[in-house]
């Protein structure tokens, strides 16, 4: 009898264990409606983190600069990355007094995400218009450390925009920053265009005879740009370079960022859609250290004037291995059971 209360509290405890177990996490995250600037932000700083990448924090310029381009969105009825008066993005950031760094002739760093949708914006991830390699880029850049955003209403469209931009490490404006402001406005496409601060577009290498790829990284690049081009993550390569955890890269600076490849790697870079296709960024309650690979960083972004909110890609639930270990024991908690009141019944 003893044997058998103990067989039945066995089978109480794995039963116990089973329904104790905690439910798979949604594919879907919960959704909410984004009705003010400081919700976006923290949707896109949440987006980072799961990244495993530091905050950006709220600068006043940005947020001004963000709000007066939802303004005009709505004003307009149009989704633009045009300014008022034909001024470019950049010129816009210095007039307002930003420290803007980087290469100001070609736009500097900085990058514009802007959406519309019927009615306030349901995150439960990132937007579908903003799911390819170039907008993901204004959000999880490491070469930004300020943000701003902006929301305005007309009717029953809602306007959004989300600015990103990298001060400069004095935090006074560059010596050709006098320049850039009396300059024709418009320029080049790259300096135009807001969806993403200009940058080389990142050539695949080919490997070695040993099948090391190096990567020589160029003006505007990041490890996560890298990192998508070469189908790998930014931990790898931090690993194979004995980064730690640093994210800052630096122009010029020889990347190792594949090992054993078999293969030369294609002599070409993707268009915009090409890189769109391959996109799976993470929802919202992901929560990757290291980007995925997510596929090939296209070339200079033109402003696209179509982006409007779409559903977001959700990663599919993974199966409760624990769950299902839990229930083998229990069907051998079962058997052993009758095995043990087979041995120990009474022959008579």
């Amino acid at each position: 009898m003893k044997k058998i209360t103990l067989i039945s509290l066995l089978l109480l405890l794995a039963l116990a264990m089973l329904f104790s177990q905690p439910g798979d996490a949604s594919a879907s995250p919960q959704s909410y409606q984004i009705t003010s600037p400081s919700q976006l932000i923290e949707a896109v700083n949440n987006l980072r983190i799961s990244y495993g990448l530091a905050p950006l924090t709220s600068h006043s310029i940005l947020m001004q600069s963000a709000q007066s381009q939802a303004d005009y969105m709505a004003a307009t009825g149009q989704v633009t990355h045009s300014r008022p008066g034909g001024i470019t993005y950049t010129q816009q950031l210095l007039s307002l007094g930003f420290p803007l760094a980087g290469d100001l002739s070609l736009g500097g760093f900085r990058a514009e995400n802007i959406i519309q949708s019927n009615g306030p914006l349901d995150w439960n991830g990132v937007p579908g218009a903003w799911q390819d390699a170039a907008h993901m880029n204004t959000m999880l850049s490491q070469n930004f450390t300020h943000i701003g955003a902006g929301i305005s209403q007309s009717g029953s469209q809602y306007y959004y925009a989300v600015d990103t931009a990298a001060a400069t490490g004095s935090g006074q404006m560059q010596e050709s920053a006098s320049t850039v402001l009396t300059s024709v406005p418009g320029g080049s496409s790259g300096e135009a265009a807001g969806v993403s601060q200009y940058m080389v577009p990142v050539t695949i290498g080919t490997a070695r005879p040993d099948g090391s790829v190096y990567h020589k990284v160029q003006y505007g690049q990041t490890l996560w740009s890298i990192a998508i081009a070469y189908g790998t993550t930014i931990k790898n390569i931090q690993a194979l370079n004995n980064l730690g955890e640093d994210l800052i890269v630096y122009q010029g600076q020889e990347l190792l960022v594949l090992v054993g490849a078999t293969q030369a790697a294609p002599a070409q870079e993707s268009t915009p859609t090409q890189a769109a296709a391959a996109v799976t960024p993470p929802t919202m309650t992901a929560g990757p250290t290291s980007a995925p690979s997510l596929g090939i960083m296209p070339t200079m972004a033109e402003e696209a004037d179509s982006e409007s909110a779409s559903e977001p890609v959700t990663q599919p639930a993974q199966p409760a291995s624990s769950r299902i270990l839990v229930v083998v024991l229990i069907v051998a908690a079962f058997v052993g059971a009758g095995m043990a009141v087979w041995l120990i019944r009474d022959p008579n």
